[in-house]
């Protein structure tokens, strides 16, 4: 195992700047995840580990080593790529122990590299595929041979770039366990490239999130889920997303209120120590989950909105919304008869509420 660190690396393509100042550590044994949406340098920072990519500023570490002093050949280190990179002339059993068969590997007998090769194929439900050659399988297939065949090494590190991105959903979460089991039984540094937050929060001792090639936040999946630094990390995580509205908090007659051009939302007295009155370009981020729409008088309701459209869960919809010109989306009971264009009452739940700058159009 070996610790795997950056410090201060940017990373450019001509005027277009990859990564900027990027620094992090990913420990001995961590499963650290690199999220973000496309184009946020991602995969350069595994490249850049890789040799694939060069021509860098800052520093990059492999254990105690400055990549740079080091040879391709010499970081031992296995990757798995979205784009599968298999032999087209080798059968799927060949693909996967080539690693094993190469001059750098250990040793092993043919029926070790079987029972390792079958092993790996079997938590990732291709051992029935060994067989067959890669035009014959489909795409998530390649893709499962490429993350066994990375698997298969007993690397210091593992660099994986969105190893189940193309695998249905049903898939997706059976592979993530597979990759959880198989991350604790190595106990290998794993680094893990990926734009899907739930592979995030589910796989990872730690997660950076990049925003064009900037590090918006660092820390575990409790802590981004918990306390977004931004509201660009709070609308990147979470499905619906945290509903952000836009507008300033004033004083006024001894309360507060969040005011904007489609809403006046009278806030509690307890947010006069947050620091926000008279902050302008302010917005108020409140999951789903934690607003919530009933059709029924409410006294203690917020806020009115007019039902835009609802999806059904097992057991209450998602109701969207329009405040205004706002787009916001709440929970609601299953048994709340809904129709689009109706007024419904809404309620906040503001121990549960947020307060960012803002920092992106939604």
């Amino acid at each position: 195992m070996a610790e795997i660190s950056f410090n201060n690396v940017s990373k450019t393509y001509g005027l277009t700047t990859a990564l900027k100042n990027v620094s992090f550590t990913c420990k001995e044994g961590e499963f650290f995840s690199i999220f973000g949406p496309s184009g946020a340098g991602k995969t350069t920072c595994l490249e850049l580990i890789a040799g694939i990519k060069g021509d860098y500023t800052g520093d990059i570490y492999l254990g105690k080593n400055n990549i740079e002093t080091m040879s391709v050949q010499d970081r031992n280190i296995s990757m798995a790529f979205e784009n599968y990179s298999l032999y087209p002339h080798f059968t799927v059993f060949e693909n996967i122990a080539f690693p094993l068969k190469s001059p750098r590997s250990k040793k092993r007998s043919d029926q070790e590299i079987f029972n390792v090769v079958k092993k790996n194929a079997t938590d990732l439900g291709i051992s029935h595929l060994l067989d067959r050659n890669p035009s014959q399988l489909s795409g998530g297939q390649k893709q499962r041979v490429s993350l066994a065949r990375a698997l298969v090494r007993e690397p210091e590190a593992f660099l994986l770039d969105e190893p189940i991105a193309h695998l249905d959903a049903k898939l997706r979460t059976v592979a993530r366990a597979n990759l959880k089991e198989i991350a604790q039984r190595l106990g290998t540094t794993i680094l893990y490239v990926t734009h899907d937050y739930r592979e995030a929060l589910a796989l990872s001792d730690k997660i950076m999130l990049l925003r064009e090639g900037k590090i918006e936040q660092i820390g575990s999946p409790k802590e981004l889920w918990n306390n977004p630094t931004s509201d660009f990390v709070a609308h990147m995580i979470g499905d619906p997303v945290m509903n952000l509205i836009d507008g300033q908090i004033v004083e006024d007659g001894g309360k507060i209120f969040l005011v904007s051009k489609d809403l006046k939302l009278i806030l509690p007295s307890k947010f006069k120590n947050k620091k926000v009155i008279n902050q302008e370009n302010l917005r108020l981020g409140i999951r789903p989950n934690d607003l919530i729409a009933s059709t029924k008088s409410n006294s203690k309701s917020d806020l009115k909105g007019k039902v835009y459209g609802f999806e059904r869960k097992s057991n209450f919809f998602y109701t969207h919304l329009m405040l205004g010109d706002t787009f916001i989306v709440a929970r609601s009971l299953n048994d709340t008869p809904l129709s689009v264009g109706t007024e419904i009452n809404l309620s906040f739940n503001y121990d549960k509420a947020f307060f960012f700058k803002k920092t992106f159009e939604l």
